[in-house]
């Protein structure tokens, strides 16, 4: 969702709310991990595990571990090969299969999955130069080779909390615990909804950022510990707790960015201004005010390129010179509800988050967020010679906003206040 609270999630999770039976009753149905009858360790069996892809179209994996271990194909019954610390194997596919390269010599082809496991203790599994705890597997598929690690679930958001909120300092653990609370309730719903896909969720943007056991810190995993097993709950069903980085001054209602999306009683509009003061809790954010301009050769290249994807309107092919940028209107939150834009070809409208997408920067990243103000220049031949965005705030603006948890942690408000602040209605309280 963020990356040091400087990411944003982009496209975020479609907001469902879970009955908790169906969760489950999925949880029930999901893979297990277990110990094997050949003694490796995988996984704390106190623990659900859950399942991250960590890359879906590899050409190679080049694998290795801090202890020894081994490599099965399908089950633990089935040994490819084994490896001690310090070796490198690589996985590669050959005629659709699965084979493992060491010192240039393949083993047999293997329809797969390959299941890695440590057989030392607490020993830390190697993937592209990075530690994970729990196992790897890998699948292949039509587009490359699938990469899993299937992991506890309390391990897995050791590597997440870092990445999301960033390594926080003294005094603002009630932040980093509300964040475990919501990546944990996020995780639960994900690992609910995967059905018959072989992993939970995303280790990207997309779900939540993961980075393993190398990016785990002690300030999160210590609020990892504090709130193990807590969850986010409307009226008795775990729910879907998005979060973004910066939300500006107000949080927004669902409808009001993923516009295709119902809106939900827990994710509306929360004011994040300080009682009795001009400030918010998030301002110290470095995205809390921003301006954005777009030249008129920046704007037309990035419209030609992601426009039409994200528009209505309008007609196929090149959108031609750009005349005008209108605002549509203003959402509850204040955030833009839709634009305008004209050109010579036609006008093109554009809702809620999309706007983020079409409005890129020219490397591809996504406009900050939809809480701005437009203007315009025009050159003597009526194009649009610069378009200038004054806005605030970072992310899609739902739910829990992470400089504002921070900035409440200061003040001294405790990760439960947090949490039923930004996700009004709920409660928080144990799993189980």
């Amino acid at each position: 969702m963020t990356h040091s609270i400087v990411w944003s999630r982009q496209c975020g999770a479609l907001v469902r709310r879970i009955a908790i039976v169906s969760f489950l009753g999925a949880v029930a149905c999901a893979s297990t991990l277990s110990r094997s009858a050949s003694t490796d360790v995988v996984v704390d069996q106190s623990d659900q595990p859950v399942r991250i892809a960590i890359a879906t179209s590899a050409r190679q994996a080049r694998l290795g571990a801090v202890g020894s271990w081994v490599i099965y194909n399908r089950n633990s019954e089935h040994v490819v090969t084994r490896g001690q610390a310090g070796d490198q194997i690589t996985i590669e596919m050959r005629g659709g299969r699965l084979v493992a390269v060491r010192d240039g010599s393949p083993t047999s082809r293997y329809s797969g999955p390959f299941i890695v496991r440590s057989r030392t203790p607490g020993a830390l599994l190697r993937y592209e130069g990075k530690r994970y705890r729990g196992e790897i597997m890998i699948f292949p598929t039509d587009s490359g080779m699938l990469v899993i690690n299937r992991l506890a679930v309390e391990s897995y958001l050791r590597g997440v909390l870092p990445l999301e909120i960033g390594d926080r300092k003294a005094g603002e653990e009630a932040a980093v615990q509300a964040q475990a609370v919501a990546a944990r309730s996020y995780s639960y719903v994900h690992m609910a909804e995967a059905g018959n896909r072989r992993f939970d969720m995303y280790g990207t943007v997309q779900d939540q950022v993961y980075g393993g056991a190398d990016a785990e810190k002690p300030i999160s995993d210590d609020a990892i510990a504090f709130t193990r097993d807590m969850v986010v709950r409307y009226a008795g069903k775990i729910i879907n707790t998005p979060y973004h980085s910066t939300c500006g001054g107000s949080t927004a209602a669902v409808e009001e960015v993923w516009w295709r999306e119902p809106s939900q009683p827990y994710l509306h509009p929360v004011s994040d201004r300080i009682p009795g003061t001009d400030s918010y809790y998030c301002d110290p954010s470095p995205r809390f005010r921003w301006t954005t301009t777009f030249q008129r050769d920046e704007l037309r290249a990035t419209l030609e390129k992601y426009l039409a994807q994200y528009s209505s309107g309008g007609p196929a092919g090149s959108v031609g010179v750009v005349t005008g940028f209108r605002v549509e209107g203003r959402t509850p939150s204040d955030r833009v509800s839709a634009v305008t834009i004209q050109t010579t070809r036609g006008s093109y409208l554009v809702r809620g988050n999309d706007i983020r997408f079409v409005l890129r920067s020219p490397t591809g990243t996504i406009l900050n967020s939809t809480y701005f103000t437009a203007e315009t220049t025009a050159d003597a031949d009526g194009q649009v010679a610069a378009l200038t965005l004054k806005g605030g705030g970072y992310g899609h603006g739902i739910g829990m906003c992470q400089w504002g948890a921070i900035g409440r942690a200061r003040a001294g408000q405790d990760y439960r206040t947090i949490l039923t602040t930004y996700y009004p209605g709920t409660t928080v309280g144990r799993i189980d």
